[in-house]
């Protein structure tokens, strides 16, 4: 609902005599109609009957045995957030599971001077870079990867072709003969 910008003094008391009509309205309402309402509650609240008696008394029942806490996990403190990271901080590879090691020679290219110059982690991104994620990782890390992972074990010769749009074109609706079929000449009346 839009807020109407022109609220004079006549329109505000024309919204205050309009919302205690409706109040009046719905007051009188309530007392003329709820005598009916309130028979009609009455007679769902009938008195409940009362609850059986129980078949088996709670002294002859049977009670579960107390579970002991036994195990090499129980009495022993969980271990803080912060222990558990100091403990990962010190493996380089803790946080890279998933990666498969570097080799030494491109372990080395990081190392190798700096990135202004094109060398050092800018040479070495972009040796990593030219890798497949195959060679990278063990697994698909993404569902994205899922698709392409390890196709080229499948496809042994994938060549695109030279030209690669008209094979489309080719395939899709051109004919050879024209726009319109012989065979479908006979049947186009001009």
């Amino acid at each position: 609902m839009v807020r109407e910008l022109n609220m004079d003094t006549q329109r505000q008391n024309f919204w205050k005599e309009s919302i205690k009509k409706e109040a009046y309205v719905r007051l009188h309402w309530l007392e003329k109609y709820n005598k009916d309402f309130n028979r009609a509650r009455s007679s769902l609240n009938r008195p409940r009957r009362e609850a059986a008696p129980p078949v088996v008394p709670k002294s002859q029942s049977a009670s579960l045995p107390a579970i002991k806490r036994q195990g090499p996990w129980y009495g022993k403190k969980k271990e803080k957030a912060s222990d558990f990271l100091l403990e990962k901080e010190g493996d380089p590879n803790a946080l890279l599971v998933e990666m498969r090691p570097v080799s030494s020679q491109t372990r080395k290219l990081l190392y190798d001077g700096f990135s202004k110059e094109g060398t050092g982690r800018y040479q070495y991104l972009a040796v990593r870079k030219l890798q497949k994620p195959e060679v990278k990782y063990e697994f698909p890390l993404t569902s994205a990867w899922e698709y392409g992972w390890k196709l080229n074990e499948v496809v042994s010769e994938m060549k695109a072709p030279h030209f690669g749009r008209s094979r489309i074109v080719q395939d899709t609706f051109y004919r050879n003969k024209g726009i319109i079929p012989l065979g479908d000449i006979a049947t186009v009346h001009v």
